[in-house]
């Protein structure tokens, strides 16, 4: 696959567990790393890497449906996923591009992060405290109205908010109020 390529250098290992081994002495920019293989599955070696090299760029090659291996790329333990049956210059220009710091997003990886943000919502409730919370920011209260209806400082108040948006995954008190009102939170 990378014959007659003078910028990538492979070197190879067949059983897994002396991939470590390997790296003690030298530096790889990526791991292309068979999901299905002997003695140790890939994903426990990507991990195990990822625990030894934290900056390590990581590739499962899989026969398997690509898509159930996503969630190892949100959860940062992976850098990318590739289809064994994925052509060479698929291959080569993934490589490439996690060496030159990019990510290449494939259509279905952008669908699965949409489905993945919209399911986020429907499971969603939030606890009366942060009910409360939403009621008092459309009523247009300030932090300080907050926090004397609350009897807390407005520190807290401020952390509260702070907490509501992250769990909210915005970054404003009219991005909160609009996805409370959007997706029917209250």
């Amino acid at each position: 696959m990378f014959q007659g390529l003078d910028d990538i250098l492979i070197e190879t290992e067949e059983v897994a567990t002396n991939v470590l081994n390997k790296m003690q002495d030298t530096h790889f920019d990526v791991l292309l790393i068979d999901v299905n293989m002997a003695v140790q599955d890939g994903i426990s070696l990507a991990a195990d890497i990822k625990a030894a090299h934290e900056k390590s760029l990581i590739i499962l090659y899989t026969g398997d449906d690509i898509q159930s291996y996503y969630p190892l790329i949100v959860e940062k333990k992976v850098d990318g996923v590739l289809s064994k049956t994925a052509p060479r210059e698929k291959v080569i220009q993934t490589i490439r591009s996690l060496v030159q710091g990019d990510l290449l997003i494939s259509q279905d990886f952008v669908d699965y992060l949409k489905n993945k943000m919209q399911n986020k919502y429907e499971t969603l409730q939030l606890t009366n405290k942060e009910k409360q919370l939403m009621m008092m920011l459309i009523e247009g209260h300030t932090n300080k109205m907050i926090a004397e209806k609350l009897d807390v400082t407005q520190r807290t108040v401020e952390r509260y908010l702070t907490q509501l948006f992250s769990l909210l995954g915005v970054s404003s008190r009219i991005q909160a109020i609009e996805l409370v009102k959007e997706k029917n939170l209250l």
